[in-house]
Formats: structure tokens, C-alpha cells, sequence
């Protein structure tokens, strides 16, 4: 088995051919072991073979750099899983440009019955909180699976609110498994790790340029069954996504949001040029996927059930007075400061209501 991973590694990085063409050869003998062993033969009897085969058998196999990365994967307990192993993503196994092989530090339980992936601006607004909450929320009595980039922004939030709900999410990364990027996001790496994973197709040692960012979005794309799109300029990795995801013959879901707001330009231009479909709440995408409803309970009389009657007041009056400052709240319900603070503090952490500058609170 090692042998195996190193030879795939090994074949990953072979110079003279492109990632499409190490694919096919790979799928073509069923393993990087098979075409080693036709590249050690090295003698007539080719000459039936394609020019790209020949370039493969008879090129330096890098085995020194392959073991040294098999070396750092054991270290580290990293699965690398190529695209003839029955564990590699099984959505993502169609689409034309998949990578090769994948690092996967985590679990490897790709093949769940739903995945959706979410993305948008790394400026993410209140309004993106909110339609996160509901969204992953409303998806939670299904067997879901979330992927998004781990850039800041959205992608955070998507990871952050799945972590909550106890579902499992996949972050995918545009460098190597030695380094995490942002470095705001390595607690949340972590706990990721516990419940879904991390995922690239980058070796360690590779930084995070610009050109593997675009590459890293047609994983995200490819693996998962639908793509929404939250908040997004005309331009950027979450329209690249978008795009790679519609051309993969995948659902693709916009928020509209307002019309004079830069951050809604893309999702607009999506749905303009009938690449996505617009994203209301969760049940409309659930009917639209065809996937199982809830219970008609809704989420709020859920929440009220498990909210004493000075949390539901509290949450009543941000809701219709919102953003609402600390010491209005106290004026309006009558409650000390401290008795306040602490019912807020709970609200906050049930992903009720969010905190904003100046001590402003409103409704998720």
C-alpha cells in the first residue's frame, strides 16, 4: 500500500504531462503501481502505445521527492486518496479536471447523501450571518455535508455555523497541508478536523499564490450538489465556483440582496444570465433539490420551546426594535445590567442574535 501511495505521488509530480493526461493514464492501468512497473520494463514493444504514454513510462520518476512527501503524510496521519480509490469523492470523480489525488487530514467519508457547498465575499455583512443560520439550520435534520474554501467571510461563517449544528464540513485548501491560511482560521482547522476535514491537492511546502485559488474552487465545485452563492462582487473565486459548478451541470443557488450593493452584483449576474436560481429560504431550496422537508414546526416556536420568558422577551424586542443598543434593551425590559449581560451572553451563544459595534444587537 505504500508503495502504491508513493508511486502516485510520484506520478502526480512527473513533469510532461498535465493533470488530465496523469488521470487517464492512471484510470487506463488502474494504478500508479501497474504503471510503474510498464515504465521499469523501458524496452521495444511501445510502439502500439500513445504519445502521452510514452512520455509517462519512459519520464524520471521523482521517487526521492515522493518519499519524502509519503514520509510527512505518515508524520502527520494524512490520507492521500488518487481518483481510482473507492474512497475519492464520488461527485467529484465526473468532472473532466479532478485532481488527481487529494490530501485529506480528517475524515474521508466524502460520500454522504446531500453536500452543498457555500461561498461568497471574505466582507461579509450581518445579512450573510443571518442567511447562514437559517440556511445550515433549516438543512440539519438531513445527512449534509458542507465545503467552502476556509477563506474569511463567508466561507468561515458557513464552517463555523456547520460546526454548531454538528454536521460535518470539509474545508478545501489552496497550499499544503504544512501551513493553514489565514491564520485566523487555525482554531477553526482544528476543530474541523474532529468533524469533517481539510482537503487539498497541494503538496506541503506549497504557499498559498493566487494561481492555486481558482484551481482549489472546482474541488469545492465538483464535490458537491448544489453551490450558494451568498454575497460576491462580479469578479472573484465565488464566481469562478459559481461558473465551475453550473458547468459541471450542478444546481447553483444566489442571494439576490439589493440591487445598488457591490456585494450583490454577482449573485445578480448569476441569476440574470440563468446560471442560478434564486435562493429564498430553506425550505424553497429543499423543494427545488427534491430533498426531505422538516417537521412542519417552524424554527421559531422550536426556539421558544427551549427559551424561558425573559429570553423570549429579550429576543421578541431585538427582533422588532433592532439594532438596538445595551442600555435600551435594560430601559425596556426593566432588568439590571449584569442580569442583562447574561441573558445576552446566552443568546448570543444559542445563535439568536449578534453583537455589532457600539453594543448594538440585532436578530439572526
Amino acid at each position: 500500500m505504500s508503495s502504491e501511495i508513493i508511486y502516485t505521488i510520484a506520478l502526480s509530480i512527473l513533469q510532461g504531462l498535465n493533470d488530465i493526461q496523469k488521470k487517464s493514464i492512471l484510470e487506463f492501468y488502474g494504478s500508479a503501481t501497474k504503471v510503474f512497473e510498464e515504465h521499469l520494463k523501458q524496452k521495444d514493444g511501445f510502439t502500439e502505445l500513445n504519445f502521452f504514454q510514452k512520455n509517462i513510462l519512459w519520464a524520471q520518476w521523482p521517487l526521492q521527492e515522493a518519499e519524502k512527501e509519503f514520509n510527512f503524510l505518515i508524520k502527520h496521519q494524512i490520507k492521500c486518496i488518487s481518483v481510482v480509490d473507492p474512497t475519492y469523492p464520488n461527485r467529484l470523480v465526473h468532472c473532466k479536471d479532478a485532481p488527481l489525488l487529494l490530501y485529506v487530514k480528517g475524515s474521508d467519508q466524502f460520500n454522504l447523501p446531500q453536500l452543498i457547498s457555500i461561498v461568497g465575499t471574505r466582507q461579509a455583512t450581518v445579512q450573510v450571518n443571518k442567511v447562514i443560520h437559517e440556511l445550515i439550520e433549516g438543512l440539519s435534520h438531513l445527512n449534509i455535508g458542507v465545503i467552502s474554501g476556509m477563506a474569511l467571510g463567508v466561507d468561515g461563517i458557513a464552517h463555523q455555523t456547520a460546526l454548531k449544528n454538528k454536521l460535518t464540513t470539509w474545508g478545501v485548501l489552496a497550499h499544503g497541508l504544512d501551513n493553514i491560511y489565514p491564520n485566523q482560521h487555525r482554531r477553526l482547522a482544528i476543530e474541523m478536523i474532529q468533524q469533517g476535514g481539510l482537503i487539498t491537492e497541494c503538496r506541503k511546502g506549497t504557499i498559498p499564490l493566487p494561481y492555486f485559488f481558482p484551481k482549489r474552487n472546482r474541488i469545492v465545485a465538483g464535490m458537491s450538489d448544489l453551490t450558494i452563492v451568498i454575497e460576491t462582487e462580479i469578479k472573484g473565486g465565488s464566481m469562478i465556483t459559481a461558473n465551475l459548478a453550473f458547468g459541471y451541470d450542478r444546481e447553483v443557488f444566489a442571494v439576490p440582496g439589493k440591487i445598488h450593493d457591490p456585494k450583490s452584483k454577482g449573485c445578480l449576474h448569476l441569476i440574470k444570465h440563468n446560471k442560478a436560481s434564486i435562493y429564498h429560504d430553506p425550505i424553497h431550496l429543499l423543494e427545488n433539490m427534491n430533498w426531505p422537508a422538516p417537521s412542519q414546526i417552524s424554527m421559531q416556536k422550536q426556539l421558544s420551546l427551549v427559551l424561558d420568558p425573559t429570553l423570549q422577551s429579550i429576543l421578541l424586542l431585538i427582533e422588532m426594535q433592532g439594532p438596538i443598543h445595551r442600555d435600551e434593551l435594560a430601559n425596556h425590559l426593566k432588568i439590571n445590567a449584569s442580569m442583562l449581560a447574561s441573558h445576552l451572553l446566552s443568546l448570543e451563544m444559542q445563535g439568536c442574535i449578534h453583537l455589532l459595534a457600539g453594543n448594538l444587537y440585532c436578530k439572526l
